[in-house]
């Protein structure tokens, strides 16, 4: 006993000894690893990547680029990387504003990436539905549809049709005048070709249950008169477009839309009457 007594002594002696001959160092290392712990994070091209593989959707990627330090390669070869990685416009656009300069001095600041919901933000082009519930909005894109040419007639004439597969839309609203905005992008880039929200109608689609089909007439042909293009009067939808921003148009139907199938569509003057894709949707309220 008295030498095992001895032993924790000498121990508790040993290690009091330690601390106080290294105590400086063994503080200095816990600082060190402290402040290690503290210090942020630098996000990279790579670490976009790896959030958007995760799937977290451009709020949650803006909401980290907004919250992070940042050293972002925008260059040329930088924007093809992000953009052969899936990241979005938006997502693009924050990056590239996190090297503007600090307004009133040099160095680079920080800038608020653009909201998502928020309409008057930069977004991909194309056309988005524009939801609002309890004061918040959510803009959803809408993905363009393929469809497929058919001409029909007889001696007396006929109409080519765009014929798309399946009797309803994968995006379905319940309100009558739903909100949608237009984005073409800069340097002239267009939506399905088209350069303004004139050039992309709102048609309402004929339903054919037994074919499991939606048709758009989009061109006829008479006797004598040739081809002509252009969607007929009794399917167009007439709307509101109103710049909000440069390149932004917010669209609103002009009158209530009745229970259906719908769509805007772009058709050009020549061929079949129509090309491209068409972005579609329903309204159904009952």
């Amino acid at each position: 006993m008295k030498k095992l007594h001895r032993v924790i002594v000498c121990g508790s002696a040993m290690l009091a000894g330690l601390l106080l001959a290294g105590g400086t160092g063994s503080l200095s290392l816990c600082a060190s690893a402290s402040a290690a712990e503290a210090s942020p994070e630098t996000l990279s091209n790579g670490s976009v990547i790896e959030l958007q593989k995760l799937n977290l959707g451009d709020g949650v990627i803006l909401d980290k680029i907004k919250a992070s330090k940042c050293d972002f390669d925008v260059s040329i070869d930088g924007l093809k990387q992000m953009k052969a990685a899936g990241v979005s416009d938006a997502v693009i656009q924050a990056m590239i504003a996190t090297k503007a300069p600090a307004a009133g001095g040099g160095g680079a600041s920080v800038a608020a990436p653009g909201d998502p919901n928020d309409p008057k933000a930069a977004h991909d082009v194309g056309v988005w539905l524009c939801e609002e519930s309890n004061g918040q909005k959510k803009m959803t894109k809408l993905e363009p549809e393929s469809f497929r040419m058919w001409m029909g007639g007889g001696p007396f004439g006929g109409a080519s049709r765009a014929v798309l597969t399946g009797l309803a839309a994968s995006r379905q609203v319940s309100a009558r005048r739903p909100v949608f905005y237009m984005y073409f992008g800069e340097n002239g880039q267009g939506i399905m070709g088209s350069t303004s929200p004139s050039e992309l109608p709102l048609a309402k689609f004929d339903l054919k249950p037994k074919t499991q089909e939606r048709l758009l007439i989009v061109g006829s042909v008479a006797p004598f008169a040739g081809y002509n293009s252009g969607i007929k009067k009794e399917s167009l939808r007439a709307i509101d477009q109103e710049k909000v921003a440069a390149n932004i148009y917010k669209i609103t139907p002009k009158d209530d839309l009745a229970d259906g199938e719908y769509g805007f569509c772009y058709t050009s003057a020549g061929g079949m009457g129509a090309v491209g894709k068409m972005y579609c949707f329903g309204v159904h309220t009952k």
